[in-house]
């Protein structure tokens, strides 16, 4: 990119506290029994942050995308730390936000923490959440980085994948899919006199990982698959 990295940053910064704002803010607002509500906002709010930032910085707004986006080459490694440490900082910002207008209230419901359900164990907390990192994944790549992707929808295509994924598997683990979402609230509630369940962070940074990445890797394979011509198969 020809934009500044410190300008991207901002932009990174940004878009992903919009997106945990408005993820939290509506996790606090609905409480456990909001679900569409919660999925819906955080979809809307992705997509909102991608076209308003999305084009100073890519619109990555998730440690995990970055990570997968440069796996396959479309980003440099080399500004990775960066991405993700401005990344992190907008989910601490988006949450202190929340807890700025919703105080105790915000701290008694959680903040939205992302943590796993009632009954659910660590390994089916790291499928959700490997799962729907992987259809998130394969979304940004299917709506953003394929040359074919259908002009103008991938901040829609890309929040829908995020909002259906929390359908799926929100009562599980809480979809983060995005260490940053997962972050943000466990900070506040450190700073807050809150209860943050930082025992349970390996899964948020593993699971969106791997099926990232494997979401990434496959796409690759798929795509390649589907340029031999169907004489070379004979």
């Amino acid at each position: 990119m020809d934009i500044p990295l410190a300008r991207r940053l901002l932009a990174e910064l940004a878009g992903t506290a919009v997106l945990c704002l408005f993820g939290i803010g509506a996790a606090v607002a609905a409480g456990p029994a909001g679900l569409l509500v919660v999925a819906l906002a955080h979809g809307l709010a992705l997509a909102v942050a991608i076209y308003a930032f999305g084009a100073v910085s890519g619109g990555h707004f998730n440690p995990t995308v970055t990570v997968a986006l440069a796996v396959r080459g479309r980003f440099a490694w080399r500004e990775v730390p960066a991405y993700v440490a401005a990344q992190l900082a907008g989910g601490v910002l988006g949450a202190a936000v929340v807890f700025a207008v919703y105080r105790s209230t915000a701290v008694t419901a959680g903040l939205g923490a992302t943590t796993y359900g009632s009954g659910v164990s660590p390994v089916q907390a790291l499928i959700a959440e490997s799962t729907g990192a992987f259809i998130l994944v394969t979304a940004v790549f299917a709506f953003a980085v394929a040359p074919d992707a259908p002009k103008g929808l991938h901040g829609l295509g890309i929040g829908l994948a995020l909002a259906t994924q929390i359908m799926v598997f929100g009562p599980l683990s809480g979809a983060s899919v995005n260490l940053a979402r997962t972050v943000g609230p466990d900070v506040l509630l450190s700073l807050t006199g809150g209860t943050a369940a930082w025992s349970q962070l390996l899964v948020y940074l593993v699971g969106p990982l791997v099926g990232g990445v494997a979401a990434a890797l496959l796409h690759g394979v798929a795509r390649r698959v589907t340029r031999v011509p169907v004489a070379e198969h004979a």
